[in-house]
């Protein structure tokens, strides 16, 4: 097992040495209880000393202890191995869920196979598990037989090496139109009056707001400090943003800050929500602190799970909860697609690539270690603007209705409207006869554009009863022409923005690599904005 630890730097008194390639038969014990006495000592680890069976290690994204228990009492020795490699793990900055799956993953399956030495029980439990589980089980056992030296160390980690890597499959997304029903209920709910239950779910307003924008994981959110936000002299908002240190070789990883620009919608969502909490005298430094959440459960003593941990926040488990409310009692539409408290994250890169930020910017935005990680987030791209297509093409029919007879319509008197009475006959009259419809462009040809079916806002597509089939498949067979020409777009911007130079160490890219890309991504909001009108004339239409 290679080992590096350098923590020198946050204690003058004690410095621990960088160790290499250790095993449990080089690693001295009295060097194991000196690690564990740091840690105690730093508050980082709650137990009386090394030799006991059950140590806290307490988890700030959780906010409570972790339990870690070394009960092996009929295998003394592995047991010992386990607390030295779960206390190396831990020091070498592995994150402490996945030291507590490691410990339990381990513990199963030397009880299943009596101490490793039952091969072919390790062999049928390895195969008996989902494929994604025996071969991260595999992985775990390899990578601790490289600290516990076992006698049949060899034979194991050929068993293991069978174990072949399950294909690996994109995360799915939700059903995009099930999506944008979620925004626009989300909208109505909260432009309604500010009752008990507008605050009850007002979190998932600024997680929607923030996080469909900027890339930020649930536990940033959830950090928030109540003072987040600041409005500058210059009539600008910001907001600071706590990141996770990625890369450490220590547990003593530190959130480090982030100052983003924010608009001054988001920036007036977030200041409602830190009046209501002064309103409520809730004493707390976060955004979203549990007891403004615990006070609108409906049985807070008796709800089950219910903790309030050492700060006054919440954890991922309580904002689930909010949203799955917020689909039980606001939506209460059984056939949408939910959307993960995850999936905005996806949402925020996909459009930021959209709009023509580099790898690098992206990288930095979303806290990744490196440009890589961004490539399974690509792999939806196709259906992501095809989805935002629909959406540009569902707000233009709404707005051309609107144009006409007010905003005060609902969405379902909205639809009805629009079957072909926006424009009466009497006034097509007065307009320039062209392919399939009318032109209202009274100054023609000033501002034209050369071709009708994108036209806005000149263009009416009107074709005769006998002619609507023909006219509709010629609105179709452009629309398609213009999606090819989407896709390549598409893919010029992910090979301007993966083939572009980078200086990571500077944090620096290509400026003619990035004025490509801006370029690029001009001409697809362009291509994007004429596909969503001839999509609109086509929806408005096979609706009648």
């Amino acid at each position: 097992m290679e080992v590096k630890i350098d923590i020198g730097k946050l204690s003058e008194n004690i410095t621990l040495k960088s160790i290499e390639n250790v095993t449990y038969t080089q690693i001295p014990e009295e060097e194991l209880r000196k690690y564990f006495s740091f840690l105690k000592e730093n508050s980082l680890i709650n137990a009386d000393n090394f030799d006991d069976s059950v140590w806290l290690i307490y988890n700030e994204n959780k906010d409570r202890e972790i339990i870690f228990k070394f009960d092996l009492e009929m295998y003394q020795e592995l047991n010992k191995a386990l607390k030295g490699y779960i206390l190396l793990k831990r020091m070498t900055g592995t994150a402490i869920t996945t030291c507590q799956s490691i410990l339990m993953t381990l513990k199963r399956v030397i009880l299943k196979t009596s101490k490793f030495e039952d091969l072919k029980e390790l062999e049928i439990f390895l195969v008996s598990q989902t494929p994604i589980v025996g071969f991260n089980t595999a992985g775990i056992i390899r990578l601790f037989l490289t600290f516990y030296e076992h006698p049949l160390s060899s034979e194991i980690i050929d068993i293991c090496n069978s174990i072949k890597a399950p294909e690996k499959k994109n995360r799915e997304l939700p059903y995009f139109p099930d999506v944008i029903a979620f925004d626009e209920i989300v909208e109505e709910f909260f432009s309604s009056f500010k009752s008990e239950e507008y605050f009850r779910f007002y979190p998932i307003l600024i997680w929607w707001k923030l996080t469909n924008v900027l890339p930020m994981r649930i536990i940033e959110v959830l950090k928030l400090k109540k003072n987040c936000i600041d409005k500058k002299k210059d009539g600008t908002f910001w907001i600071i943003l706590p990141r996770e240190k990625k890369k450490a070789n220590s547990p003593f990883k530190l959130d480090i800050t982030d100052t983003v620009q924010i608009n001054k919608e988001t920036y007036e969502i977030i200041l409602c929500y830190i009046n209501f909490i002064d309103n409520n005298k809730v004493e707390t430094e976060y955004l979203f602190p549990y007891d403004l959440y615990v006070k609108f459960l409906p049985n807070p003593k008796g709800s089950s799970g219910q903790r309030k941990g050492k700060k006054n926040r919440l954890i991922d488990k309580y904002i689930q909860r909010i949203l799955d409310d917020f689909y039980s009692h606001v939506i209460q539409n059984e056939s949408l697609e939910k959307i993960n408290l995850g999936d905005t994250r996806h949402f925020a890169i996909m459009n930021m690539f959209l709009q023509g930020f580099n790898m690098l910017s992206i990288a930095r935005m979303a806290g990744h270690d490196n440009l890589e990680m961004q490539f399974n987030y690509y792999s939806h791209i196709d259906h992501y603007v095809q989805s935002q297509v629909y959406l540009l093409a569902q707000k233009k029919l709404e707005l051309n209705i609107e144009n006409k007879i007010g905003k005060t319509i609902n969405n379902t008197s909205r639809y009805l409207y629009d079957k072909g009475l926006i424009y009466e006959d009497i006034e097509l009259e007065k307009l320039r006869k062209v392919d399939f419809g009318y032109c209202s462009n009274l100054d023609f040809p000033k501002d034209c554009v050369g071709e009708c079916k994108v036209c806005q806002p000149f263009y009416i597509f009107k074709p005769a009863v006998n002619d609507l089939e023909e006219g509709l498949k010629w609105l179709t067979d452009y629309s398609q022409s213009i999606q090819r020409n989407i896709q390549e777009v598409t893919e010029m911007m992910f090979s301007l923005s993966k083939n572009m130079f980078y200086d990571l160490q500077n944090r620096k890219y290509q400026e003619s690599g990035q004025t490509k890309l801006n370029s690029a991504s001009s001409q697809l909001t362009r291509l994007m904005d004429q596909r969503s009108t001839v999509e609109a004339w086509i929806r408005r239409y096979q609706d009648e």
